[in-house]
């Protein structure tokens, strides 16, 4: 079965949000350079330079939902590589239903794109009641109800938003949480990579180069529509990367999507590989990439249509479509799969939309 189109009963409304999807997505790589230049003169949130407020963290506990959810999940792994402290990630409209005991010396930062919605802010007042002695809340509109309710805040403007889709907003939370990880990292005596500030320096350049690969990803698009199903696999800190992928296939595409481990793709999805689907891999050069390469080998013989966004030129293997990636960031690259993945989501809507827009009016004119 195709791809879903979206709903044609108001298509110049629909046309509308694709334009401002569209430009939300390319409007990242200033976003993030406004962010990072904000961060540098200490005029974001000036207790990113008071580490000496942490000092006495010894966990840290994220609550979030949607987008922003794979974006706690995403720094959980930043926290504990560069800080050393253990991280715990948990959806907001599930946290005040579990029994919890108060833990002493846990910071707990709450992530959220409105800032009014009634299950973070009741996620919020249920971390105040068990008496953690800290909050921040991080966000996108100053006078929420969220923001005037923590102790701090890192407010995170991405400008004027249209629809509700989660693209720059995303991307900004990842940063902001990476810029919020650094400052726990001083805190707690760590020593930060001397290439961080290059790193930083260097991404709106390699966010520009993700937004550039819009011509292959608009190929891949193209055979996407073709499939029943889409799965997105990745490892480690990309898997979050994958979730929030595939939350933009479902959102912005309509169609069906999910997100695996790459370890866990034996399990159940193999089974569907004789139907027609898509496999899409995060596949940064690392430790772990034969063994990923050899998960994804099992599928060759399943004609399943494997896609691959990888740092390393893999054109040579045969089964695979795949795109080169930006050189690797050693820290920040998951925001770069992320940025593909939104595009590539885009795209495949793009298409399916134009498509029923030319049937629609075919029919019509018949």
């Amino acid at each position: 079965m195709p791809i879903a189109s979206a709903d044609l009963s108001s298509p110049s409304l629909y046309t509308a949000e694709r334009g401002w999807l569209l430009q939300a997505i390319n409007d990242q790589a200033a976003l993030c350079a406004n962010l990072i230049e904000h961060a540098k003169a200490n005029t974001l949130a000036p207790w990113l330079q008071e580490p000496e407020r942490f000092a006495d963290i010894q966990a840290v506990l994220l609550i979030a939902s949607g987008s922003s959810f794979h974006a706690a999940q995403a720094a959980r792994f930043w926290i504990e590589s560069l800080a050393g402290l253990p991280a715990q990630v948990e959806l907001a409209s599930e946290f005040c239903q579990q029994h919890l005991l108060s833990r002493p010396h846990t910071l707990v930062i709450i992530i959220a794109e409105s800032g009014e919605a009634a299950d973070t802010l009741a996620a919020l007042k249920y971390a105040q009641q068990l008496d953690y002695p800290l909050t921040i809340a991080i966000g996108h509109h100053a006078d929420s109800t969220l923001m005037q309710q923590t102790q701090l805040q890192l407010m995170l403007d991405v400008g004027q938003q249209h629809g509700r889709i989660a693209t720059k907003t995303f991307c900004a939370q990842l940063l902001g949480l990476f810029l919020v990880t650094q400052t726990l990292a001083q805190s707690q005596n760590q020593a930060i990579p001397s290439d961080i500030d290059a790193e930083l320096a260097a991404l709106p350049d390699a966010i520009t180069q993700v937004l550039n690969l819009a011509p292959q990803l608009k190929q891949w698009a193209q055979c996407l529509q073709q499939q029943t199903a889409i799965f997105i696999t990745a490892r480690q800190s990309y898997t979050p990367i994958a979730s929030e992928g595939a939350l933009k296939f479902k959102a912005i595409a309509h169609c069906f999507a999910e997100a695996c481990s790459c370890g866990e793709l034996k399990h159940g999805i193999a089974n569907l590989a004789k139907q027609k689907i898509a496999l899409i891999a995060c596949l940064p050069w690392d430790s772990l990439a034969e063994k990923t390469l050899a998960d994804l080998r099992q599928f060759h013989h399943h004609h399943c249509a494997i896609f691959v966004l990888s740092d390393a030129p893999l054109s040579k293997i045969n089964g695979l479509n795949t795109i080169q990636m930006p050189h690797k960031l050693k820290h920040l690259n998951p925001l770069l799969y992320a940025i593909a993945l939104q595009e590539l989501a885009y795209h495949t809507a793009n298409d399916s939309f134009a498509q029923s827009i030319k049937k629609a009016t075919s029919t019509d004119v018949a």
